[in-house]
């Protein structure tokens, strides 16, 4: 398997393909046993957070509101959602689940959708979580962040993912991209009352 993911980030063409092997390690350097992922699509970003999650002896939680052919069946390791992400994220702070070490976020991409994710994880994450999020940058290679105002509707409105990331206080947040395949974010928070009191 891991021999596929090296194959694809050293060829593939798609638009996370690059990505592939630092979702893994990433997610395995958390030693996590609790991984959410906002949007699946194909399930090629799926594959290697699950592989971690069984590695890890944890569980992946995959969400997506459309239907994708990925196959969906339940293992111990992993569960897919076909849900709205945001009522899954409200479910999960209500119900007081554990605290996710890794979350991947590539799902809507509207300025208002990735806010209204951001401010629910704000109140679900700890300064050891670590918050993936694809796409906030052009193209494939270009690294320029993905922020056009003029967009009111669709995928890319009012400035997506990459405006929802920048107007979070510098105080509580920290991120970087990485500048390849549309860019990968990490994101985590450095401080809150609710950790540092």
């Amino acid at each position: 398997m891991i021999k596929n993911f090296i194959k694809t980030v050293m060829t593939g063409k798609n638009d996370s393909d690059q990505h592939l092997m630092t979702l893994l390690g990433i997610a395995l350097s958390t030693r996590g046993k609790t991984f959410i992922e906002l949007g699946v699509r194909s399930g090629t970003t799926t594959k290697p957070l699950k592989l971690a999650a069984k590695l890890c002896d944890g569980k992946l939680f995959s969400i997506d509101i459309d239907k994708n052919p990925f196959k969906k069946s339940s293992t111990k390791h992993w569960e897919y959602f076909e849900r709205n992400a945001i009522d899954f994220l409200l479910e999960w702070e209500y119900f007081k689940n554990p605290i996710p070490d890794l979350i991947y976020i590539d799902d809507w991409h509207s300025y208002e959708h990735v806010k209204a994710e951001l401010d629910i994880l704000d109140r679900i994450v700890s300064p050891k979580t670590v918050i993936l999020l694809h796409d906030l940058m052009y193209g494939n290679t270009t690294p320029y962040y993905h922020a056009d105002l003029t967009l009111k509707d669709g995928q890319w409105a009012s400035g997506g993912p990459y405006r929802a990331v920048a107007e979070l206080n510098p105080q509580f947040w920290e991120f970087s991209t990485i500048p390849y395949n549309n860019g990968l974010t990490l994101l985590r928070k450095k401080y809150s009352n609710k950790y540092n009191s």
